[in-house]
């Protein structure tokens, strides 16, 4: 896992609000109106249309982007396709081709942007689906994508597009972008390197020949100025080369594409319009919602936060993650036994600097403006295809006008979707992040249920604390800048330590349910010390507000008791095979912090020595 970012994707579920937001017109303000007008058309325009309307929807919108060049067009020139002035177009309106270009924080300096680029997903995915193999008529009915396979997909276009180009030469054309998309995607041998850096100038010398790349800086500041973003890149600006081998393969496939004159470039024209056409079959317009949160993230969860999270849960939450942070320091921190005394120090230290970001960025809220600008080139147009090109240009330049963008790390909400239940520590910038979805029920009550708020939201906090001080978060300072702040003692102490909690894991798994106690270390060490801090700080709130409570039905459980039931409820699950690369199954989720912590023993008369009170704990 990328460490710069540590959520509970693996644990927690999302909250779907389905269309109740979109199906109200109260809106109070254009951005808000905005959102609910593209979901009202996409509702009436996009539902309803046959497969041959759609089909020659994308056929127009495609031809507009690539000049009418396609297989299908009987009168193409390839001596006058304008290759430069159509990689730009396509990535002005969010279509990847040979590269996904993306801005993000500089995992080197968090104060700043830089581009990175990465692998074209959907070119793994359609290598992945169709392959070389594709070209065999035999094995048609095994290479299904969720649209079709290959075939299937490009006779069906050209029946849309009524062309007097016959399908033997659109095959023959189509197989030649089949092999490239294959070529390509062999290139990626999985070297993923979010450190790795590179400059623009270095891509005009060896190993790099071909022309595309070595005038990659030139397309890229013409690509720039194209989208009106104020930044400039130099020979000596660096960029994020994730996968060197691709960027190889790449240089490699096209000094042959280019030395094969207007052949190869015929082969490269079509496999843009084939990017072009999986872009738009792709899409995600048969579900509304997502497509307007895809769309407007941080307008759909302004509207989501307004509608659904009262001022007085904002305020509850947040005085909730004051008690956790408590509790980390004094349950964690300055409990681990393996961090000497500067290191606890250091820790409580960073730890008093860890923002808190609850909920939803407020100044959104007060002030609309500053989402009428981020979502401005967004317009509803006639036409829902015209509306849906205007939304890709929209992604296209908030992704590229980060460029331009200093990253303050008072204000680090990202333009992304606030309204899943999650939450989230980004280490290199030190703040925790707690989504507006959590602050409702089951995570949240602010009406009176504290003990369920500390046992689960409570928990989650906890967790997400805690990896700011793990071994992901021990290269981050109290500024999240680059900074080892272990000392050798507690590195040789942690590296001593930690093998017990990983074989703990090992034998606490079941024949029908395993955990890799390596592989989800990281996570059970933030299980373990979430637990801890959410219940001191309950034990805290209690004794600062007297407040005590019993459940109908359930009256010989006091609150110990009760807090570990309704902390154990967090992680249920219908399936028992629930975990993923790094986080156990969620029955280990439970079992494992409440062996491992004396206070459940305790709560539930657990003689000292039994299955859930071993002796000794493994940390």
């Amino acid at each position: 896992m990328d460490r710069k970012h540590c959520s509970l994707n693996g644990t927690i579920y999302e909250l779907e609000y389905g269309t109740q937001l979109f199906e109200s017109s109260n809106y109070t303000n254009p951005t808000e109106e905005k959102a609910i007008n593209i979901y009202n058309q996409c509702i009436h325009q996009e539902h309803g249309k046959n497969q041959e309307s759609k089909d020659r929807i994308i056929l127009g919108t495609v031809d507009d982007l690539l000049d009418g060049w396609s297989p299908m067009n009987p009168h193409r020139n390839v001596s006058v396709f304008p290759l430069d002035e159509t990689l730009i177009r396509l990535q002005q309106n969010d279509v990847d081709t040979v590269g996904d270009l993306h801005v993000d924080e500089n995992t080197l300096s968090s104060d700043e942007n830089i581009l990175y680029f990465r692998v074209p997903f959907r070119l793994l995915e359609r290598a992945a689906q169709w392959g070389t193999s594709a070209l065999d008529n035999t094995q048609l009915s095994e290479l299904e994508n969720p649209v079709g396979s290959w075939r299937t997909i490009v006779q069906r276009l050209l029946r849309a597009a009524n062309t007097s180009v016959p399908w033997s030469t659109v095959e023959n054309r189509m197989k030649k972008v089949i092999q490239l998309d294959t070529v390509l995607a062999e290139g990626y041998t999985g070297d993923y390197d979010t450190g790795k850096r590179i400059t623009f100038g270095d891509l005009s010398r060896a190993p790099y020949r071909s022309r595309f790349l070595t005038n990659f800086l030139s397309l890229f500041n013409a690509l720039l100025r194209a989208s009106s973003v104020k930044f400039q890149a130099t020979a000596t600006t660096k960029f994020g080369a994730i996968t060197t081998s691709y960027l190889l393969n790449l240089d490699k496939t096209m000094t042959q594409l280019e030395s094969n004159g207007d052949a190869g470039r015929a082969t490269l024209a079509d496999w843009l319009w084939w990017n072009a056409v999986d872009h738009y079959l792709n899409r995600r317009t048969n579900n509304c919602v997502w497509l307007v949160k895809g769309a407007m993230p941080l307008t759909v969860s302004g509207m989501f936060f307004k509608t659904y999270i009262p001022d007085q849960a904002l305020q509850k939450a947040k005085a909730l993650t004051s008690d956790i942070s408590n509790g980390v320091r004094d349950a964690v921190l300055l409990k681990a036994a393996w961090m000497d005394q500067a290191t606890q120090e250091a820790a409580v230290d960073k730890l008093n600097h860890t923002l808190r970001m609850v909920g939803y960025p407020e100044e959104f809220v007060r002030n609309s403006t500053l989402l009428d600008e981020l979502y401005a080139k967004i317009q509803v147009k006639p036409s829902f295809s015209d509306t849906l090109s205007t939304i890709d240009q929209s992604k296209s330049w908030i992704n590229l006008q980060k460029l331009s963008l200093i990253n303050a790390r008072d204000n680090p909400f990202d333009p992304t979707d606030l309204t899943s239940a999650n939450a989230a520590m980004e280490a290199d910038r030190n703040y925790i992040v707690i989504r507006a979805a959590l602050l409702q029920p089951p995570f949240f009550y602010a009406d009176g249920m504290d003990i369920i708020s500390y046992a689960r939201l409570g928990f989650v906090i906890g967790h997400e604390f805690t990896h700011g001080f793990d071994i992901g978060g021990k290269d981050y300072g109290k500024d999240g800048k680059p900074f080892t702040w272990w000392t050798n003692t507690t590195q040789t102490n942690y590296s001593a330590r930690k093998y017990s909690l990983v074989d703990f894991y090992n034998n606490i798994s079941t024949p029908n349910n395993s955990v890799n106690g390596r592989l989800t270390l990281n996570e059970n060490i933030a299980d373990n010390g979430g637990y801890r801090a959410a219940y001191l700080a309950f034990h805290n709130f209690m004794r600062r507000t007297g407040y005590r409570i019993k459940l109908p039905g359930l009256e010989d459980l006091n609150e110990d008791k009760l807090f570990w039931l309704i902390a154990a409820q967090t992680s249920c699950t219908r399936s028992p095979f629930s975990g993923d690369s790094s986080h156990a199954p969620l029955r280990f989720r439970v079992m494992g912090p409440f062996m491992n912590n004396a206070d459940f023993g305790k709560a539930y008369n657990c003689s000292l020595g039994s299955p859930m009170n071993p002796r000794v704990k493994a940390w």
